[in-house]
């Protein structure tokens, strides 16, 4: 018998990688790599952003280390290793382990620094909720694209979103505290 964590990823993995889905979940899943990162690099460029870069980067730092230091302890294989007639539907299966999710973490990290920030800064209200809640929208897809294409169960994408969200969360609370 499969436990609930089995249940919810084989659901994901047949159904949202289907036809034009499966186009979906690896554009998710590209935007949620390591590579997003590069997105902070211009916020060093003026004056005006270099403390948020400084900021963000230091807390999707803090996460990636978090991250590879979980996976060396809990040793979580990965779905394709361990469930049956599973294979992953990506680019180049990953070979470490899958407890937590990195792209989750990453993702989550990032959104929730960013909301959490925006939330106190100037502007319309609405449009700053607006960014916040579309952030954390795309986090989101991105942990589920990863169970979608094979490669993580549905608990290594909450572990990495409360890790990823915890860390953002923290963050963006440090750095008001040095803005202000």
């Amino acid at each position: 018998m499969i436990d609930l964590d089995g249940r919810i990823f084989l659901w994901l993995h047949q159904h949202l990688a289907e036809g034009g889905g499966l186009a979906l979940m690896c554009v998710l899943t590209v935007v949620g790599s390591g590579w997003g990162a590069l997105l902070v690099l211009p916020l060093f460029a003026s004056p005006r952003t270099r403390r948020f870069g400084g900021s963000l980067s230091a807390v999707l730092a803090v996460t990636a280390i978090v991250v590879f230091v979980l996976k060396a302890i809990v040793k979580r294989k990965r779905p394709y290793l361990v469930v049956p007639d599973v294979h992953p539907r990506v680019f180049e299966a990953p070979t470490d382990f899958s407890f937590p999710s990195g792209h989750a973490a990453g993702s989550f990290a990032f959104a929730t620094f960013v909301a959490v920030v925006l939330l106190s800064a100037e502007g319309s209200r609405a449009a700053r909720i607006a960014i916040g809640v579309a952030l954390l929208s795309v986090a989101l897809g991105v942990g589920i694209s990863r169970c979608a294409l094979g490669v993580h169960f549905p608990g290594d994408v909450a572990a990495g979103a409360l890790l990823g969200g915890t860390a953002g969360a923290i963050g963006a609370r440090l750095h008001r505290r040095r803005v202000t």
